[in-house]
C-alpha cells in the first residue's frame, strides 16, 4: 500500500495530493479536508473544483463525489 504525503495546515486541516486522481483529465488531485468545511478537491491541470466525501473504508481511502445532475 502506498502512503499519501499529507500536510497539516492548522487546527485539524489536512491537505494531500493524489497523483493521477482527477476524474476528468487524470491530473494530480489536491484534496483539503477540515472538520468545519468538509473536504474539497482541486485539479491544477484542468481547474476542476469539487466537494468530496473522504472516509476510510476496507483499510484504504475512499473518495466519493456527489452527482448534481444527470443528463
Amino acid at each position: 500500500m502506498t502512503s499519501i504525503p499529507e500536510k497539516t495546515l492548522g487546527d485539524n486541516i489536512a491537505e494531500f495530493t493524489l497523483p493521477e486522481g482527477c476524474m476528468l483529465c487524470g491530473g494530480a488531485l489536491i484534496i483539503r479536508s477540515s472538520p468545519g468545511n468538509g473536504s474539497h478537491s482541486y485539479c491544477p491541470h484542468c481547474h476542476w473544483l469539487s466537494r468530496t466525501r473522504v472516509r476510510m473504508h476496507n483499510g484504504g481511502l475512499e473518495i466519493a463525489y456527489a452527482t448534481r445532475a444527470v443528463a
